[in-house]
């Protein structure tokens, strides 16, 4: 286990953002569950409602135990659809008719985890850490976390928490991607996927917090290869005029955040490395976004049963995460990436920074063999 409790089998979180648009949602679901797939990760507002229904019949139907899977879902927001900050505030009766809704929709009694959707400024953070130890006392949640909060938000409401009494929240769900953001993804969203944000991590590391990141895949920029290329992205257009909301709203924002010079050579380095070892892209942006921290988990939208099968054995590697976002000198000297399953192993512990104290500890003479 890591300092945050998270099982390396885990690390993969099954997304459900478009569950509901899926031609066959209980199929890829199915296939999920088939391949080892134990997490899912939901919200009242996917698909306005319907990824909760779609799973909760999914989970009823087949006859799946409720403690045979993890569930995290998260509300908070009411009506808003895009994180506006001058949303309707939220209150206790609201946040609380929101849990009933989700876990109606869910056909279950309680989930893993209940998250706060975005923050709100304009309320303390203890009335925030109240009403989440409020739910875990009525039995509703085991646990309680955040998604889209500021580093200072989060250690401000997980200290409050730790001097009252209270159940601090046990997990922060930020983007984190290869693709490093140049501006806000979307909006009241947060990252930590720059260097700048290393410092935080690893105290989310120490305190037992995880990470269960969102977008490692940057929408497909980090995924497939030619998407956007750098001769096809107008910079003029970051700067139009466009309709909340729409697809161009949307397309938008993901190329103001992802399509820029460093990102373009981060992508060419995981190419490189990918052709090298016989992965995918994909599959290379996930493990960077494993190696930054044991706990971290990653969220992946799954749409196809295929797509499940390129990330379901990812937690066997180790990523040197600087054979892609270093110089030359750096990416020269890396590791790359190693398949753990075939590294001699110890009883002493490894200092590489992305394997977890439950894997089997490699020797030191093994890892400077894979260099």
């Amino acid at each position: 286990m890591s300092m945050s409790g998270i099982s390396q089998n885990d690390r993969i979180v099954f997304g459900t953002a478009a569950i509901s648009a899926a031609k066959n949602p209980f199929k890829v679901l199915d296939a999920a569950y088939e391949k080892g797939v134990r997490r899912f990760d939901l919200a009242r507002t996917y698909g306005q409602g319907k990824s909760e229904i779609v799973f909760g019949e999914w989970l009823e139907s087949r006859g799946i135990k409720r403690e045979d899977v993890n569930i995290i879902t998260k509300g908070g927001m009411g009506d808003d659809k895009y994180g506006d900050p001058n949303r309707s505030i939220l209150t206790r009766s609201i946040l609380m008719a929101e849990v009933e809704a989700s876990l109606d929709a869910l056909k279950v009694n309680d989930v893993d985890m209940y998250m706060y959707h975005r923050d709100d400024p304009r309320i303390p953070v203890g009335q925030f850490v109240a009403w989440a130890n409020e739910i875990i006392d009525e039995g509703k949640t085991t646990a309680w976390g955040v998604s889209n909060w500021s580093f200072e938000r989060f250690q401000e409401a997980h200290d409050f928490a730790c001097a009252n009494g209270f159940q601090p929240p046990k997990a922060n769900s930020p983007q984190l991607s290869l693709a490093a953001p140049a501006c806000e993804v979307w909006p009241t969203t947060y990252s930590v996927a720059c260097e700048e944000h290393e410092d935080q991590i690893l105290w989310y590391h120490q305190n037992g917090v995880e990470l269960v990141c969102w977008e490692v895949l940057a929408k497909g920029f980090m995924a497939v290869p030619d998407l956007w290329c750098e001769k096809t992205v107008d910079p003029s257009f970051f700067h139009k005029e466009v309709e909340l909301g729409s697809e161009e709203w949307r397309l938008q924002r993901i190329q103001k955040a992802y399509c820029n010079d460093e990102n373009y050579r981060r992508r060419r380095n995981a190419l490189r490395v990918a052709e090298e070892y016989g992965m995918s892209l994909a599959q290379i942006a996930a493990l960077y976004a494993m190696s930054v921290s044991p706990s971290v988990s990653v969220i992946m939208g799954f749409l196809e049963p295929s797509q499940i099968d390129d990330v379901k054995d990812l937690h066997h590697y180790f990523l040197d995460k600087y054979c892609l976002i270093g110089d030359d000198e750096a990416i020269e000297k890396s590791i790359k990436l190693v398949d753990m399953r075939t590294l001699q192993t110890t009883d002493s512990a490894m200092n590489l920074p992305n394997v977890l104290l439950e894997s089997p500890d490699p020797a030191p003479e093994a890892i400077q063999a894979a260099r």
